[in-house]
């Protein structure tokens, strides 16, 4: 029987021996509730339980955040950088990684436009772990489904692939499809374009190739490999998500700012509930309505998948997914994720407050508004979040780092005036308080305005000469936008680690570098990526 504990995993240098028993607020999150999404910062009148005091929500009009998100209005490229959107330091792929991991923790099934969401009314459909229930789903008794039935014994430790491939894409293997072409696995939305519905294929084979490889040295009980492969992939899925993902999204800075002076709002005390079992993580509103949206912006309006490709449109039909992956559009995966001392072949755009052209003329099948900034902007209103600036400013009340041994100050605050603020930021600064009439700007929006000023890259000498020798903003997020999502990240890796004792530094079953393996050992050091990942499944 499978008894394993799906929920909790840790930062380096996070001890859980340091995180005491705290009370969560009731005001942020509902304490007997599982799964369900919650605040980082209360919003209100008056005071806390602990006196902190409470933010007020941003009262926007919604139909001017309709306007304002608008095709045709101030968020579309042609009316902000004079060339349109730029290439990022990122490669094109780390924005579906992204995706991915989004339907790994959250599910919002309920929400409505017309309807404001209040603190923990609304459920999360996803378990909030980084478990990967978006690959094992409940497990090979709750999902047989997914895993492998015929072969030999230890073969039932394997996950089950799709059709496979032939010609140029030989060793590569489809989704399991039902007879309508939908894909069967844990999360149906990992169909929904070809490029998530590959990196979900990637972590299905990494998986199996892990089975493999533990079968070589022995291991022949089923249940056992089962465990072992699955610990193993998900470790190093974790490893990925710091050590590629945030490293590039919020940066090397903030990560150790992070991880050095601990959460300030997302369970800063830590996961030690009331009867000694860590509590169910709560998925805060900030993260997933505004901070984690940013990818919305890293889009490009078309994609090269391979070679032979050519440039797609975004919403070409053979990109889109809820089909058969078509065999002339398998990615290239130097199109999209790094090999070790390469350059990427195509990079996401910058994280800036200007969406794509396409996004802002979504498909009939996205609903009546068209238009994907609109959403955003609407439904940070639904669910009462504050302002940027409010947030902001209580961070920097806070004391809180942007990198090792430095706090933010007021002049990390975007602002009219703010120096090294881009031009088209500036511009569209001006027409918020001016046009729009907002005093202050919508969290969501004031996340990507910050990472367009503040949110400057790192790369190697010759990448930065591909890039006007240097960044200039929009590579990574920013103070506040940084903060949000590292610390839930950092934080659900920090969940997994103290329910389930294997943390980051938990030695994996298939070693990182040795024994014919090699997943480690990038060009800026010993980091795992999401390259080395697909490189050693289809190794």
């Amino acid at each position: 029987m499978n008894n394993r504990q799906l929920g909790a995993h840790g930062a380096p240098g996070k001890n859980p021996g340091l995180y005491q028993v705290s009370d969560f607020s009731s005001e942020r999150v509902d304490e007997e509730s599982d799964g369900r999404f919650g605040r980082m910062f209360v919003i209100g009148e008056g005071r806390t339980e602990d006196g902190v005091e409470k933010l007020q929500p941003n009262p926007l009009p919604r139909y001017e955040l309709r306007r304002l998100g608008a095709k045709g209005g101030p968020l579309e490229p042609k009316n902000g950088p004079s060339t349109g959107k730029r290439n990022s330091l990122a490669p094109a792929g780390i924005t579906f990684l992204g995706q991915f991991i989004d339907h790994d923790i959250t599910l919002d099934v309920q929400s409505k436009f017309s309807s404001p969401q209040i603190n923990a009314a609304l459920e999360n459909a996803r378990t909030p772990n980084l478990d990967l229930d978006c690959v094992y789903g409940g497990g090979r008794e709750a999902s047989p489904y997914l895993y492998q039935t015929d072969g030999e014994g230890w073969e039932s430790a394997r996950l089950i692939e799709g059709d496979r491939f032939t010609g140029a894409g030989a060793g590569r293997n489809d989704l399991q499809r039902n007879s309508a072409g939908r894909a069967i696995i844990g999360d149906p939305r990992n169909d929904e374009n070809i490029f998530v519905a590959q990196v979900q294929c990637a972590i299905i084979r990494f998986h199996n190739k892990c089975v493999e490889y533990l079968h070589t040295k022995g291991l022949e009980d089923s249940e056992e490999l089962f465990e072992k492969a699955r610990d193993t992939t998900t470790h190093y899925y974790h490893r990925v998500i710091l050590e590629d993902f945030l490293y590039r999204v919020i940066g090397l800075d903030m990560l150790q700012a992070i991880a050095t002076q601990g959460r300030q709002y997302y369970f800063p005390n830590g996961f030690d509930g009331k009867k000694g079992w860590p509590e169910r993580p709560f998925m805060p509103v900030e993260f997933s309505v505004a901070a984690y949206r940013y990818g919305h912006s890293t889009v490009r309006d078309a994609y090269v998948v391979n070679a032979g490709s050519g440039n797609k449109k975004l919403f070409d039909q053979e990109l889109r997914g809820f089909h058969a992956i078509p065999a002339a559009q398998l990615c290239d995966w130097d199109w999209f994720f790094v090999a070790q001392d390469k350059t990427a072949e195509q990079f996401a755009h910058k994280i800036d407050p200007f969406l794509p052209d396409p996004l802002f003329q979504l498909p009939e099948f996205a609903g009546s508004e068209r238009s994907l900034a609109s959403r955003n902007l609407m439904r940070g209103r639904i669910f009462r979040l504050p302002s940027g600036e409010s947030i902001a400013k209580r961070m920097i009340e806070d004391g809180v780092h942007i990198a090792y041994g430095q706090a933010m100050t007021y002049d990390d605050m975007i602002g009219q005036d703010t120096a090294g603020m881009p031009a088209e930021v500036k511009k569209l600064q001006k027409k918020l308080s001016g046009e729009y009439a907002l005093p202050e700007t919508p969290l969501w929006l004031y996340i990507l305005m910050e990472a367009a000023t503040y949110g400057k890259g790192f790369a190697s000498k010759d990448l930065q000469e591909d890039h006007e020798k240097k960044s200039t903003g929009g590579d990574r997020l920013g103070p506040v936008g940084g903060r949000i999502v590292g610390e839930v990240l950092m934080g659900l890796l920090d969940h997994y680690r103290d329910a389930t004792g294997k943390g980051l530094d938990y030695d994996a079953d298939v070693p990182s570098d040795g024994d014919g393996v090699r997943l480690a050992g990038m060009k800026f050091g010993p980091r795992m990526s999401m390259r080395a990942m697909i490189d050693f499944a289809y190794s």
